[in-house]
């Protein structure tokens, strides 16, 4: 199986706005634009940064290791609080690095890709 990984990159507004306008000037054109792999945008490292706390990329750790049955089954794997947890599943749901899996009557998070790779524009 080929693992799957979501691009996670740091760039500026302009620049993305920027390669927007070169993707819309292209397909204008009638071009072929091919479909960029799963990605996330931050404006900055340190938007970045505190986003991806080490108590988040713990967590991911914990969902590929343990693969808890529910969210109360992770918080009590790592000791933390429901609410905290709570909150850091769901940024990582935005993010689209976890998805939620149906279990009966519980929903278990799972990582949704094998990894991310964090690019940077200078």
């Amino acid at each position: 199986m080929r693992a799957t990984f979501k691009t996670i990159t740091i760039k500026s507004h302009e620049q993305t706005m920027l390669e927007c306008a070169g993707i819309m000037d292209a397909v204008m054109r009638g071009e072929n634009v091919k479909p960029e792999e799963p990605q996330y945008t931050f404006t900055s490292f340190e938007a970045f940064r505190k986003t991806m706390t080490p108590q988040r990329f713990a967590l991911l750790k914990v969902i590929r290791e343990k693969r808890p049955e529910s969210i109360k089954e992770l918080a009590a794997i790592t000791n933390r609080d429901m609410k905290n947890i709570s909150e850091d599943v769901k940024i990582l749901l935005d993010m689209d690095l976890i998805e939620m899996e149906k279990h009966g009557k519980n929903k278990a998070p799972r990582l949704h890709y094998d990894g991310f790779r964090l690019e940077v524009a200078v």
